[in-house]
């Protein structure tokens, strides 16, 4: 039980930090280009962004914690359950960003929540 608890926290750290990072990038110049992406300015203006950095330490801390659920359930598992994080991260931008997402998009993330509950059947 403690396991599948790291994951579901793991799942909304990775979640909270594509939002917190999301965030942080609309305030920070479009990138188009990969010279532009290298660029000691845009580099510096990311990691200066607060939303960027909390949002890396949330996937840091997600990663840690990761490493406690592999190391007692198997990784074919609890893997696929990681997808469950594209369910939250799509109402998370509805929420907090204000994404619209269209019918077809919340078909496929019922599909990715129907596998999901396959697999913890198994």
């Amino acid at each position: 039980m403690l396991a599948l608890t790291l994951v579901a926290i793991c799942i909304i750290f990775g979640a909270f930090g594509q939002i917190s990072m999301k965030n942080g990038m609309s305030q920070i110049e479009t990138i188009n280009s990969a010279s532009q992406l290298t660029n000691g300015s845009t580099v510096i203006n990311m990691f200066s962004n607060l939303y960027v950095v909390v949002g890396l330490l949330l996937y840091m801390i997600s990663a840690f914690l990761w490493l406690g659920a592999l190391s007692s359930l198997n990784v074919s598992y609890i893997y696929p359950l990681l997808s469950l994080g594209y369910v939250i991260t799509a109402l998370f931008a509805t929420i907090f960003l204000h994404e619209y997402i269209s019918l077809t998009r919340w078909g496929g993330i019922f599909t990715i929540v129907i596998g999901c509950i396959l697999i913890l059947k198994t």
